[in-house]
């Protein structure tokens, strides 16, 4: 997910004010309903900070917090994807640049009855610059050693020094 995000900036050429995300686990740790907020994932919120947005919660069972985000993607398989072959990922990629500066980001949208690329356009400048660097992510997983000094990490188990049995590392 979040390097997607970060080639969605990269695209974009900057990174939105505010991103605003469903209440899915990658994003969301969980919910404090006594306080009323919501706890965000550590690491999306060290992405956030490095990338300078804010991210923010749709309201729970309020569609139309969310927006029109599915309708794109089929959009995107019926007028590109159907009919098309593609060598390799980068034929796919420059046949899928062609079609945007092309067809896609040509037409005028249908709720807007704005043209796509012209409205972008206008909203570009409201972006936040990338900062210098990609955020480095690190999977950390903490797991419980055994008397007999073996971690399990996705289902394989793997020895250890002494010193760290009956202890999470």
């Amino acid at each position: 997910l979040l390097r997607c995000h970060g080639a969605a900036f990269e695209a974009l050429g900057g990174v939105p004010q505010q991103v605003l995300y469903d209440r899915m686990r990658t994003v969301f740790a969980r919910e404090d309903p006594e306080a009323g907020h919501i706890i965000y994932n550590r690491t999306l919120l060290a992405f956030a900070r490095h990338y300078g947005f804010l991210p923010k919660a749709c309201r729970p069972y309020r569609a139309k917090t969310k927006g029109k985000v599915e309708r794109p993607f089929r959009y995107v398989r019926e007028d590109f994807f159907l009919g098309s072959r593609f060598r390799n990922l980068d034929d796919l990629n420059a046949q899928f640049r062609q079609w945007l500066d092309e067809v896609a980001n040509r037409r005028t949208h249908a709720t807007t009855r704005r043209v796509i690329s012209e409205h972008f356009a206008e909203e570009r400048p409201q972006l936040l610059p990338l900062p210098a660097g990609t955020f480095q992510a690190v999977l950390r997983l903490e797991r419980r050693i055994t008397r007999d000094g073996m971690a399990s990490v996705g289902g394989n188990l793997y020895s250890v020094p002494n010193a760290t049995r009956r202890r999470a590392v």
